[in-house]
């Protein structure tokens, strides 16, 4: 039983077939008759059949060769659709992904109109992620670059830079509660007996620690409500429906002031930061990368 066809001697055998001449094939295939000859012979030994009936004056296929060019044809034009297929995609703008952990979602943004803008040829896959998730995905490979919340403690495969310290200086709450109503500033003591949304401590372990933290130290005991890590529009979605308060960043605070269904105050005093760092392989060599890291710190770099 043969292992597998060399994919040069299937041609050779089909340019003989066509040709039923080993000077013509030869020429065509721009080698030397006797060479063709012992890759024939070769290909007959590997198969266990003769192909051809060789005289001083004829070449013809035996039965066996008139079957098998029918499926040699066949397993040749497939090379062929895979060849083209492969240099199509070869030749497509690469598709490159990137991620991005809640809370950046703003910065990341900022950062894919201004890349666009310098690589319109690079076609960007952005998702939504938590750090953690992040962190796997580019030691893995399966992610370029992604924003994520600090420290990264992984120096021999990451690589990260610090990115932007943003204030976590907003909250948001549904239109009819009271602190939508007790004017522009919500102090943290407001917050006292209140639900408040705080990201499951397996999700975001720093950020859930921080806000409770926080709170601690404002003198406020909320009424936790644990939700998965999810990018800001379903947090606001949480506080339409008066599941809790959200806390939002400043970079978040924007895009929660232009929805109907929930409205957002200032919170006093400041006393969160999300710490937001840029994120890579060590030793990534693409200059793809080295450009996105570039765009993110002129962009949104603080």
């Amino acid at each position: 039983m043969t292992r597998g066809v060399d994919l040069r001697r299937l041609r050779y055998f089909v340019a003989v077939a066509e040709e039923l001449h080993f000077g013509r094939a030869a020429a065509r295939l721009h080698i030397s008759a006797p060479p063709l000859s012992q890759r024939i012979r070769e290909l007959e030994d590997e198969l266990g059949l003769p192909l051809f009936e060789r005289t001083s004056r004829r070449v013809a296929l035996t039965p066996a060769g008139e079957q098998l060019l029918t499926a040699a044809h066949d397993v040749l034009r497939a090379v062929d659709r895979f060849d083209t297929a492969a240099a199509g995609l070869a030749s497509a703008p690469a598709t490159w992904t990137v991620a991005y952990c809640h809370g950046s979602e703003d910065g990341m943004m900022r950062t894919l109109r201004a890349f666009r803008a310098e690589h319109p040829d690079t076609v960007v896959r952005p998702d939504g992620l938590t750090s953690l998730l992040i962190l796997d995905g580019l030691r893995a490979g399966r992610i370029a670059v992604g924003i994520v919340r600090g420290p990264v403690t992984d120096p021999g495969r990451l690589a990260s830079v610090p990115l932007a310290r943003v204030p976590v200086d907003h909250v948001a709450v549904p239109p009819d509660h009271r602190l939508a109503r007790s004017g522009a500033v919500v102090d943290a003591s407001d917050l006292d007996g209140e639900p408040v949304l705080v990201v499951e401590r397996s999700d975001a372990p720093t950020a859930h620690d921080e806000i409770q933290s926080y709170c601690t130290a404002m003198g406020a005991r909320p009424r936790w409500v644990p939700h998965a890590a999810v990018q800001v529009e379903r947090v606001l979605d949480l506080v339409a429906l008066g599941t809790g308060i959200g806390w939002l960043n400043s970079w978040q605070a924007e895009r929660g002031g232009s929805r109907h269904d929930v409205v957002v105050r200032r919170l006093r005093p400041v006393g969160l930061y999300d710490e937001f760092r840029v994120a890579w392989r060590a030793g990534d060599p693409s200059p793809v990368t080295a450009a996105f890291v570039r765009v993110a710190l002129e962009t949104c770099g603080l």
